[in-house]
């Protein structure tokens, strides 16, 4: 009992150690550019690059407070009550079109194959939160002018979404500590990003009774498989 709750002690104590260097790093960020501002001894162009940067610092706040509030009732639910049934296809589809903006910037090549009239029993919005977060993932990690494969099709009572993208991919290690708190394969912290999407991800697909499968390579790219019961009640 002792060792069990030294270990909680220390898992909390790594969560809000790096919640806290997440937290600070944008509002370091925030402060010094809007002090360069108060200078005013910038031209119009500098500026406007610094708005820009406070503005993104800022958007990266809220980003990291929602993740944190979503995972905090995410771990504190244990069954799901509000389900319903609907078409999953669809919901991938405007997953995609939401995030169009991301990936177009990127210039990718989203090939998409989804099978039509896959219903799901679940709950719609906790959902969401998988496709939008796998596939910023995705966006986030594959090079300019990559390509992003989706897919969707039945097997038996279960529906299986497949994410491929031919990015950086990833080693042993990384594959290890992907759906932890916090953590980021990325250590060099030049790609936007807190460490919480993927253990959303995790976390919630197992709130559905379902299961999720990485397999990657470094240099060649990854796939995410995110298998969920369909339901007793989803028509087949």
């Amino acid at each position: 009992m002792v060792q069990e709750l030294k270990g909680i002690e220390t898992l909390r104590s790594d969560f809000v150690r790096n919640f806290s260097h997440e937290f600070k790093t944008p509002i370091t960020s925030i402060r010094g550019f809007a002090k360069l501002l108060q200078a005013c001894d910038a031209d119009d162009e500098e500026k406007q690059e610094y708005l820009n940067i406070i503005v993104q610092e800022s958007e990266r706040l809220v980003h990291l407070s929602t993740n944190v509030l979503n995972l905090s009732k995410i771990e504190s639910t244990e069954i799901i009550s509000e389900k319903i049934i609907y078409s999953l296809d669809e919901q991938i589809r405007l997953a995609i079109v939401m995030l169009e903006p991301k990936w177009s910037d990127k210039n990718l090549h989203v090939d998409i194959q989804l099978e039509d009239g896959i219903e799901i029993l679940g709950d719609k919005n906790l959902i969401h939160q998988i496709w939008v977060n796998l596939l910023d993932n995705a966006i986030k990690y594959t090079d300019t002018g990559g390509v992003i494969k989706v897919r969707l099709c039945r097997s038996g009572q279960k529906a299986v979404f497949r994410l491929e993208d031919d990015g950086c991919g990833m080693n042993e290690e990384i594959l290890l500590h992907i759906f932890d708190k916090f953590f980021q394969g990325d250590t060099s912290h030049t790609l936007a990003g807190n460490g919480l999407g993927l253990t959303l991800v995790k976390k919630i697909t197992e709130l559905c009774e379902g299961t999720i499968e990485v397999q990657s390579e470094p240099g060649k790219g990854s796939n995410f498989i995110v298998e969920l019961p369909l339901g007793l009640n989803a028509r087949i």
